[in-house]
């Protein structure tokens, strides 16, 4: 295995760590470089490419956030990088993530990204993301009212999530959700 592979496979589990933190993911923050004046960052289920660092910390925000998720679990496979130059890596990955929003039943799925990485003084640094939607559910008029399709670890976290703290969900917490 490539340095390059083994660099970028400990940058991904500790991205995934982060994001599924379930509390707060504003720490995502410090893998990026913020030395870049305009990040770009391109989520699924958003129109438009975010281009500030104002609105990525938005995205990000856990206050705004928990307003509008129960729970979210991600984590990123088939991780492939290319060296384009001796700073820059381009990383070609897969998603899988489950959510439940407030509103609809807890989905999950695997999209493919790409990433661009500048090499920094202490490690490497995200400022370009992208997640290419391939599944239908990211569309709240495909699942609005379909029943939850997520995998089985993620159902019993979203279980002990609701018994803690009910969100008030259209679809009700259930232990066998």
């Amino acid at each position: 295995m490539s340095d390059l592979q083994q660099e970028m496979d400990a940058f991904f589990a500790e991205y995934t760590d982060r994001w599924n933190d379930q509390e707060d993911y504003s720490h995502l923050i410090e893998m990026w470089d913020q030395d870049d004046p305009t990040p770009f960052y391109r989520g699924m289920e958003k129109p438009g490419v975010f281009m500030t660092w104002e609105r990525v910390k938005l995205y990000w925000d856990p206050v705004h956030t928990h307003k509008l998720l129960v729970a979210l679990w991600y984590n990123f496979i088939n991780i492939r990088p290319k060296l384009v130059t001796p700073d820059v890596a381009v990383v070609f990955f897969d998603a899988e993530w489950d959510v439940k929003a407030i509103r609809g039943p807890a989905v999950s799925g695997t999209d493919p990204c790409v990433a661009v990485f500048k090499r920094k003084a202490d490690g490497w640094k995200m400022n370009t993301y992208v997640e290419a939607c391939s599944h239908p559910a990211a569309y709240e008029s495909v699942f609005a009212d379909l029943d939850d399709q997520v995998r089985p670890a993620f159902r019993k976290l979203l279980a002990d999530k609701c018994k803690v703290d009910c969100r008030g969900c259209r679809i009700p917490c259930r232990d066998d959700a």
